[in-house]
């Protein structure tokens, strides 16, 4: 039943984050140029400034070019990764509920 559960998770999981990043890109998309228009990117690839920031030690967006150019740059492949890794995330925990059954 649990291992039932986490198979349909993880298609369900990314996708509903990558349907929330076409919003938040939306959202970004519309807004002014400003130091705070791309706070809702960085927080929703969280995980990903935290590698950029302390381990890398760029500066957000990481990318050199033109302003939306070098977010997208950045958000779009951090969502993939992160999509992808909800649903290494969701197969694991299938795989490892599925030896307990």
């Amino acid at each position: 039943m649990l291992s039932r559960l986490f198979g349909v998770m993880k298609f369900i999981v990314p996708a509903l984050y990558i349907a929330g990043a076409m919003g938040i890109w939306l959202a970004f998309s519309r807004s002014n140029p400003d130091g705070l228009a791309n706070i809702w990117i960085a927080i929703y690839t969280f995980p990903m400034v935290m590698i950029g920031t302390f381990l890398l030690q760029g500066e957000f967006p990481y990318l050199p070019g033109r302003y939306y150019e070098a977010h997208a740059l950045y958000f779009w492949p951090s969502v993939a990764l992160l999509a992808l890794a909800l649903f290494f995330i969701f197969h694991g925990l299938q795989r490892l509920t599925r030896k307990v059954e």
